[in-house]
């Protein structure tokens, strides 16, 4: 496997992820080959992200109607590895690599069993609902951040 320039030492990388979410393939999510199409790994990423924030208590604060804030997906990338097919589970697992002051680089792996399908990373921005512009994360959030990054 070639490893993209986001991934230092692939084993390593691999090990560092303690959060997954299963996620079967459904047959519309696969092109006239038999495979998944490439645009449903993105869809599996937003999932699985949407469970991490959920796990760390951050949805909660994006989500409320009462929230000044929201997050955006600012980039995206996604280095396929092995083919996925209808009927297949895949583990997709999150991590957040670097916390900036309203961003986050997030990383993403999809493995079938032990075998990696993809891999894959993206900065998330905290931005004003009125402004568009970003936003600082608050203490509190940091400290759901910082705490699921350690563990």
């Amino acid at each position: 496997m070639k490893v993209p320039a986001y991934i230092n030492e692939i084993s390593a990388w691999e090990d560092s992820f303690t959060f997954f979410v299963p996620i079967k393939v459904r047959f519309s999510e696969t092109d006239a080959f038999g495979h998944v199409n490439n645009t449903s790994a993105f869809i599996y990423f937003e999932h699985a992200r949407l469970e991490f924030f959920e796990s760390c208590g951050l949805m909660e604060d994006w989500a409320a109607i009462s929230s000044d804030t929201i997050v955006v997906t600012a980039d995206l990338q996604c280095n396929y590895v092995a083919q996925i097919q209808y009927g297949d589970t895949l583990h997709v697992g999150v991590k957040v690599d670097k916390i900036g002051r309203s961003s986050l680089d997030i990383h993403y792996v999809a493995k079938r069993n032990t075998d990696i399908c993809l891999t894959g990373r993206g900065t998330v921005v905290q931005v004003d609902k009125q402004t568009g512009k970003a936003l600082p994360f608050s203490e509190k959030m940091l400290a759901k951040l910082a705490y699921k990054k350690t563990t």
